[in-house]
């Protein structure tokens, strides 16, 4: 058996030589990494002099670090999310999607441009956008499998669309922009989303270079804070509801299709932010001939993960969707959360529970999977559980001298 691990220790240690010897050790921020032989076919360009130039000072050039700075990782990274300092800032590089998709996403991208061999996605890109007359609402309509790894095209609804194209203008004016922003809603919005609504609950988006966006790292994830004291976790719940208010009252509707507590972090000022803004539904409610009564969403179909429906979520001017996401995917007791199923008011203080007997109950009812006195005449009663939940937060929170 000795002897076996030896062999198998060794094997792995000649392997890895291999590799530091043909590939090297450390990863560059070069032309290659960054994909710029794919643009336009890309995300955009304002951002590649600090990456991959050095006439700016190192107070704003941008590097990798820790184990992002190591080649290997390009092959174990599957997520293709690595770490980077500005500065004395810390920021993340996200390519947005695993390889394979982005190969995928080429291939169907030249198909669909009838261009089999020797394909190059820079001109099909190009041969996309001419043939479309720069219509969105019609390339996504005429080439649908361009889009089925975007969940906020979906409802392709064109307002919404033209929203996020004219604040991305502000940050791309070039003669590629286009191409740029069409690769954007196809392969990941999220820069998209960042820069379209730069409020709190977002982090900032620093720019784009070739096949790879660069936004500020916001802290820890709630995964990793889900044993800090109650009172903190409390906290966060507050601002969990806060946003889920805030995205089902928007102008445009932000619904969450993705609640992992891996999904949200926690800056040093201890703001939630969603750091992983791919899976959004977004929808525009001033759309003629939409639902006005509220959709609830009754979790049909999965008692444990979060069940919704596209159809339902595009067809209503309004929809309870965010405060279920929030309410039974990450606070509820029986949270299908597989981070933290106990959810993420597990545990409160015993004057918790004695002065605030009825708080643990609001979670359930918010998280509820049906509401039998539900009328389209009144206020659902997810909502109210989520308002009455949040008023009593509030009240406990001041309360921060007992913490324990």
């Amino acid at each position: 058996m000795r002897r076996r691990r030896r062999k198998v220790w060794t094997l792995c240690a000649v392997v890895l030589f291999l590799f530091v010897f043909v590939y090297g050790w450390y990863q560059k921020l070069d032309e290659k990494f960054l994909e710029l032989h794919t643009c336009p076919s890309c995300y955009g360009q304002n951002l590649c002099p600090y990456l991959i130039k050095n006439e700016y000072s190192l107070s704003n050039k941008i590097e990798l670090t820790g184990f992002s700075s190591w080649k290997i990782m390009k092959f174990l990274n599957v997520k293709n999310v690595y770490y980077g300092q500005s500065g004395q800032n810390m920021v993340v590089l996200k390519k947005l999607a695993h390889d394979s998709e982005l190969r995928k996403f080429d291939q169907k991208l030249c198909k669909a441009m009838k261009v089999t061999e020797k394909c190059d996605v820079s001109q099909a890109i190009k041969s996309l956008l001419t043939k479309s007359n720069l219509n969105f609402s019609q390339i996504i309509n005429r080439y649908p499998q361009l889009f089925e790894m975007s969940e906020g095209v979906k409802c392709n609804h064109n307002r919404s669309l033209q929203n996020l194209y004219e604040n991305y203008g502000n940050i791309d004016s070039g003669p590629y922009h286009h191409h740029h922003f069409i690769t954007m809603l196809a392969v990941n919005m999220e820069p998209l989303i960042l820069n379209a609504y730069q409020h709190k609950w977002f982090p900032t988006l620093r720019g784009m270079c070739g096949r790879v966006i660069v936004e500020d790292y916001v802290g820890p994830t709630l995964t990793q804070l889900s044993q800090v004291p109650w009172i903190v976790r409390a906290d966060y719940a507050r601002q969990l509801l806060e946003m889920a208010q805030d995205f089902s009252d928007a102008e445009f509707r932000l619904y969450l299709t993705d609640v992992s507590l891996d999904n949200f972090a926690v800056s040093h000022h201890g703001e939630v932010k969603v750091i992983d803004a791919e899976n959004i539904v977004l929808v525009d409610p001033s759309i003629h001939g939409l639902d006005p009564a509220e959709h609830v969403n009754d979790g049909f179909g999965c008692r444990d993960c979060l069940s919704f429906s596209y159809e339902d979520l595009c067809g209503h001017t309004s929809s309870d969707h965010n405060f279920f996401a929030v309410c039974k995917g990450m606070l509820s007791s029986s949270a299908f959360s597989q981070d933290l199923p106990e959810g993420l008011l597990h545990s409160p203080p015993s004057w918790v529970t004695k002065e605030h007997p009825l708080l643990l109950s609001l979670v359930e009812d918010c998280a509820s999977h049906s509401f039998s006195d539900f009328t389209s005449h009144s206020l659902p009663m997810r909502r109210k559980a989520a308002a009455a939940l949040h008023e009593h937060l509030l009240t406990v929170l001041p309360k921060r001298g007992n913490s324990s």
